[in-house]
């Protein structure tokens, strides 16, 4: 019982970095003046492994990333559904 709730506040927990990750991708695109959804997975995977030391797929980073852009109302990059 005790690891099942480690184990869930973990995934939590990596949960809420990788999205405060993604946000702080899209942010600095935003700043800089480009559109949110001109970030990319490969800025995601290489922010969260110099931060976080997490290290995760191009895959797992575009769902992130997707994630945050609708959450902020932009559009999917490439007309993703």
């Amino acid at each position: 019982m005790l690891k099942k709730t480690r184990a869930r506040r973990a995934a939590a927990v990596r949960h809420r970095q990788l999205l405060d990750t993604a946000e702080r991708v899209v942010r600095r695109h935003i700043l800089e003046g480009q559109s949110g959804s001109d970030a990319t997975p490969a800025e995601m995977v290489a922010l969260a492994f110099g931060r976080l030391a997490l290290h995760i797929d191009e895959d797992e980073a575009r769902d992130y990333l997707n994630a945050v852009l609708v959450e902020r109302g932009y559009p999917l990059p490439g007309g993703a559904q």
